[in-house]
């Protein structure tokens, strides 16, 4: 694999994590054009770190619309209590 190719999933699409991680809210959101949804789907099918990010996202998203007026206090100190949240929606 030449070196400026590490950065790349192998597909004919040639879509970075980079560019994947910038299309995640347009993805999730059904707003993507055709062509970058296609070029998305494509490197969602081969790539699993991609795959498992868009996944925590919309967990993430869902806990916080659940949460409804409550504050969410994203601090360290939190962190437990909010992956056990994502982890309660992860096993429904």
């Amino acid at each position: 694999m030449r070196e400026e190719d590490r950065f790349f999933v192998e597909n004919d699409l040639r879509l970075t994590c980079a560019d994947a991680l910038e299309l995640v809210t347009e993805y999730l959101d059904d707003a993507l054009a055709e062509r970058d949804l296609e070029k998305f789907s494509t490197h969602l099918s081969l790539c699993e770190g991609c795959r498992v990010f868009v996944d925590q996202t919309r967990k993430t998203i869902l806990v916080m619309s659940e949460s409804g007026r409550e504050a969410v206090d994203l601090k360290p100190s939190n962190f437990d209590a909010l992956l056990a949240r994502l982890d309660a929606h992860r096993s429904q």
